[in-house]
């Protein structure tokens, strides 16, 4: 498996730990073994059509790079025990994805790096994110600006242990 791969798989398994599981617990710091995170529950059973809108943004958004259907991402909120927080991280970082896109050429793969370097960075601080920044496919400077877009605070990935 290719670098870029792993970097898209680490990016897809973050991901999926905001979308599945929310943020929620105790402010400890651990880490935990991808391959026993399973599925949340169900937690909303509907989402207001404003906060749908907002998703479908997002979709529109990431269409390209992280291709799912609205029935995916719309599942993926009413796991959160706090659908409106997790889309507004979300979209932070698509702010943060359109101001760094638009208006530069960049290959498939580069778009792909700013989702995983933007998700790294919504999750954690700027100096962090770039002292663990290896970049293949933008810049260092890219980097540094692209970290610099994302104006909210970092929000940790919190899993709920049953």
């Amino acid at each position: 498996m290719s670098t870029q791969n792993v970097i898209i798989l680490v990016a897809v398994v973050v991901v999926a730990l905001l979308l599945i599981f929310g943020r929620s617990g105790s402010s400890r710091t651990s880490q935990v073994d991808p391959s026993k995170i399973q599925l949340g529950p169900i937690r909303h059973d509907t989402l207001s059509e404003p906060l749908l809108a907002r998703i479908r943004e997002l979709q529109r958004v990431f269409s390209e790079v992280y291709p799912r259907s609205m029935d995916e991402w719309s599942e993926g909120f009413r796991r959160d025990l706090e659908p409106e927080r997790e889309v507004a991280i979300w979209e932070a970082m698509a702010s943060a994805y359109s101001s760094f896109t638009t208006n530069r050429t960049l290959t498939f793969e580069a778009k792909r790096e700013v989702l995983g370097f933007l998700l790294q960075r919504s999750a954690g601080d700027e100096q962090s994110v770039l002292a663990s920044a290896a970049p293949k496919h933008l810049t260092r400077p890219e980097v540094e600006q692209l970290v610099r877009l994302y104006a909210a605070a970092p929000q940790p990935v919190r899993v709920i242990s049953k």
